[in-house]
């Protein structure tokens, strides 16, 4: 009993991890078409800034992690503005704005590397709760992502069923040639998606250093699951991206178990590969629009 107690709490925490970076990539991939490799540095960067605001500030560290969600939303302002916009509306301009994306990452993990150095660093747990069940025990950041994690983008699929901004999203996403002629301005589209993005995957990097630590290379490894996720659920289901994050984290708690940590990266890959193979849209295709 204590094995599966400790499998199930580490699949709602990777899970939740994976969920939180793999709603933005989603999102964005459902209205611009692209998938943003820069989503890992981003990631990273929040987790920098939070770290900061904490240790400089002397702030409490849930109010760090507010702070870095507010920068970062600035931040995702002057990405959509510097790297969407100048090249989604040009022929190509999918494939320009992912390689601006990519181009990104480089960029912001050399600036971190020369403002935060190389040295690793960690933030404290968030809060000191402890829960406890047939062995397993979830406590501080753990528990937060557990509850956190489906709790934001729960919202977000609300935000997207029941306001005016989710309805231009969907509308976007359905045909962007049609919503343009509607009276749909696509640019505040990109502006809410990529700020929403940035804003998860902030989230996601300041729960993952507080558990691991913090480093200018720590995003990559969280996008090559996340990408992994959106093979699992389909890329653009929302739906599909909460069941691929606990799929994934379903699969390396089991494998981690009893295989080992060494092994968990190779299987998931695996997997991987075997659903691209038989079912290459992903277990659901059921759209943002309808999760």
């Amino acid at each position: 009993m204590d094995g599966i107690s400790v499998i199930v709490t580490s699949t709602l925490v990777l899970g939740g991890l994976y969920m939180l970076m793999a709603a933005g990539l989603t999102l964005i991939w459902s209205t611009l078409r692209v998938f943003n490799f820069g989503h890992g540095a981003l990631m990273m960067f929040g987790a920098y800034l939070t770290w900061t605001l904490l240790d400089a500030g002397g702030l409490p560290v849930a109010v760090a992690l507010l702070g870095a969600v507010a920068a970062m939303a600035l931040i995702g302002l002057a990405y959509e503005f510097l790297l969407v916009s100048p090249f989604i509306r040009r022929p190509g301009g999918d494939m320009l704005v992912m390689v601006a994306t990519l181009a990104a990452t480089m960029l912001l993990q050399s600036g971190a590397q020369l403002i935060w150095g190389p040295e690793i660093k960690q933030l404290p747990p968030f809060g000191g709760a402890r829960v406890e069940v047939a062995g397993a025990v979830a406590q501080g950041s753990q528990l937060v992502t557990i509850l956190l994690a489906p709790l934001l983008v729960g919202l977000l699929a609300l935000v997207l069923k029941r306001t005016g901004i989710g309805l231009t999203v969907r509308a976007l996403e359905q045909n962007r040639e049609h919503a343009q002629l509607l009276g749909i301005a696509p640019r505040r589209v990109y502006v809410f998606v990529v700020v929403v993005a940035i804003g998860l995957a902030t989230v996601a990097g300041a729960l993952l250093g507080s558990m691991q630590f913090i480093s200018p290379g720590m995003g990559g490894d969280p996008l090559l699951r996340a990408f992994v996720v959106l093979a699992f659920g389909g890329a653009g289901s929302l739906t599909g991206t909460i069941a691929g994050a606990y799929a994934i984290g379903l699969l390396e708690a089991v494998t981690t178990y009893y295989f080992g940590l060494s092994w968990s990266p190779v299987l998931v890959f695996l997997a991987m590969i075997v659903i691209m193979l038989v079912k290459p849209e992903g277990l659901l295709r059921t759209k943002v629009r309808s999760a």
